[in-house]
Formats: C-alpha cells, structure tokens, sequence
C-alpha cells in the first residue's frame, strides 16, 4: 500500500483504437485497483479500452466522449465525476485530455498528471506551454529516452516536473511455454522445425518490417528452415500490400506468414526463436518486453527506449541497418544454445526491472507524494 493509503484514483485514456498507451492505462488500473485504491477507467464510449475493461470485469469505468481539445460538456462531466468520486489524482494520456479534464481537476482541486508513453517532446506552442505550466501537475514518462526526448525539445518544461515509471509487463501471464508456443506453429501452417523469426506489430512503416526482411534475405541458403512470422493488424488494406511487397523484394514472401491481429500473444511469442524489432520510434516496446518476458531473445535497433528495454548487454544494432540485424538473426539462428542462454537472460531482466509490481509500487510512491504536497487532495 503507498504511503498515502488507498487512493481515490481517475486514469483517462480517449484513443478509440488499441495500442501500447491503452495497455497501460487498463493494466495500470486495473492493478491499482487490485491494491486496494478506489479507481475509475474513463475512456471513450465505444473504444477498444471500454470494451477490454467491461470485458475484464471488476473494474469502474466512465465513458465521457473527449474527441476534441476543448469541450465544456467533457469539462464538466470530468468535474461532475471528480466531485462524486471524492478524486485524488487523476492521470491522462493525450493532450486533448489535458484541455478537459485538466481543467475540470483544476475545478476539483484534483491533483492532475499527464501520462507521456510516446517518445517526442510536445509541441511548443504558447497554448502547450499554457497548460502544461497551469494544468498539469506532474508529467509521467515510460523511459528515460522519453525523458530527454522532452527536455531536448520542450526546455520550457522543469526537469522536476518529469518522473520516469517504465511500464510493467505480466511476467506471470507471458511466461515460456513451449506447449502454447507449438499450439500456434500448427495453426499458423509452421512446422516443429522451422526456424521462426518473428515480428509484432502493427504493420506501419515506422515499425520497418522492410529492414527484417532484407536481413533475413541473405540467410535463407545457409539456413533454410527459416521463415518470418509477422504478427499484427494492417491499418489499412495498403499497409498489408506495402508490407507483402517489401517482403517480395527481398525474395523472402514465399517464407513469411502473416497473422494478423493476434489474440494469443503468448502462444505467438513462444512459438517464435526470436523476435527482432527494427523500428524507427517506439513508445516503450511492448513487444520486445513481452517476448523477452516469454524467455525469447530479442534483436533491436537502437531507437527510442527500445535499448533500454533489452538492457546494456542487449543485442541492439543501429536503425535501418539491415546487414547488422541479419548477423544477430544469424549467430543466433546457428546456436541454438546461445538462443537459450539469451531467452533465460531476456526473462530475467524483465522480472527484475519491468514487472508489474515495480510499474505499481512506482505509480503508488509518485501518486501519493503528489498528493501529500497538494495536502491530502479533494
């Protein structure tokens, strides 16, 4: 329990669609409210987050329609839900938010944290600078990279304003299980001796498919069981061909299985050898941790928090560098040994720095010093 006791905690998240920032928002309160504090979800009528947390059960949710920057009607329902819950803090993860529901906790005399899970700094327009120096409170950042993403950008903003929770993964959920990982080879069409490369994500050019595909083009003699498994929704019908056609450039799309959307991430992780993550940005890298959690070893570049994610001895190789990706795939593709040993490290780096308990313990301490230098809050 923090040090503030049980909490009256709101934590907002207004995407209509399903990403890293929504994870976190329903893991975060979900495991909060598990610990005891009083937690409200809210979150967009008709969103993928409303449906998971119903879904999930046990969990309050509110559905306020914040689709703009400004809106009076959201300010005041945010206010009219503040008053009711009695809310200590309250943490929101998009700007629109900050000019709704940063108002309505400015109302409320609700502590007001802004959630920072994308790594670029925010704009630097006088209305930004306006709110983030009237509205907010605390700015909460998932990764140092993040961090100075921000700083770099916005030196408007104190670096004592800025505190660094990374995000937590289920380490008793994504857990190495051979049984599951066989499961999704068979349903996938790959066999119990392929060599499986995989990918998670959705299929947008910032994740750089193209780069795995052209590293792994080059190893397909020399290993021929290979083949590329490529787990994630299409935005759209063109992101499926640009990415079928990267792969048909590089030779290797008669060797390529594409998913899609994927509901067993652990049967998906597990079934891989390895899973590589050559992108250009990430927020956090959910997939990478994820993977690693399922006793994978993981192939990175060095973008974003990504390096952080893997750790100092992490097998990272700069971005778009394909020739550097594909002797990591192929060291590891020769020594099924060193795949092992690398998997066993992966897990434990994510028990210890990324569980879900240490993204909590955190939140609770960083809540509840807010909170005491508010002075107990609403």
């Amino acid at each position: 329990m923090s040090p503030a006791g049980p909490m009256r905690i709101v934590i907002s998240n207004s995407m209509m669609t399903w990403g890293g920032g929504e994870n976190w928002s329903l893991t975060a309160a979900a495991g909060l409210a598990g610990r005891g504090h009083d937690v409200i979800l809210v979150c967009r009528p008709g969103s993928s987050l409303e449906e998971r947390a119903l879904a999930g059960g046990g969990l309050r949710v509110e559905a306020i329609p914040i689709r703009g920057d400004f809106s009076p009607r959201s300010v005041f329902r945010a206010a009219s839900l503040f008053a009711r819950h009695g809310t200590q803090v309250a943490c929101c993860n998009l700007d629109r938010e900050v000019r709704s529901l940063g108002i309505a906790a400015r109302m409320e005399g609700v502590v007001f944290i802004r959630r920072r899970g994308s790594d670029y700094g925010f704009k630097n327009s006088l209305r930004y600078r306006i709110s983030y120096s009237r509205l907010v409170d605390g700015v909460m950042v998932n990764s140092d990279s993040t961090m100075n993403s921000i700083l770099s950008k916005n030196r408007w903003l104190p670096r004592g304003k800025l505190r660094r929770i990374y995000n937590g993964i289920d380490t008793g959920r994504f857990v190495p299980d051979p049984e599951a990982g066989a499961r999704f080879r068979a349903s996938a069409g790959l066999g119990a001796g392929d060599l499986v490369v995989g990918i998670a994500g959705s299929l947008l050019p910032r994740k750089r498919h193209g780069v795995l595909f052209e590293a792994c083009s080059g190893l397909v003699g020399a290993f021929p069981a290979l083949r590329l498994l490529v787990a994630g929704p299409a935005p759209t019908a063109r992101h499926r061909m640009e990415t079928e056609e990267a792969a048909s450039r590089a030779g290797v799309l008669d060797r390529t299985v594409f998913t899609g959307p994927v509901d067993d991430m652990v049967g998906c992780y597990n079934s891989m050898d390895m899973l590589c993550m050559p992108s250009i940005n990430e927020g956090f890298g959910y997939a990478a941790a994820e993977a690693m959690s399922c006793g994978k070893p993981v192939i990175v570049s060095d973008a974003s928090s990504l390096p952080e994610v893997v750790g100092p001895d992490g097998m990272i190789f700069p971005v778009d560098d394909a020739a550097a990706l594909g002797g990591y795939v192929s060291r590891l593709a020769g020594d099924p040994g060193r795949r092992a040993e690398a998997g066993r490290r992966a897990r434990s780096r994510v028990v210890e720095v990324f569980s879900i308990d240490r993204m909590l313990d955190g939140i609770e301490a960083y809540f509840g010093e807010m909170i005491a230098r508010r002075g107990g809050g609403a």
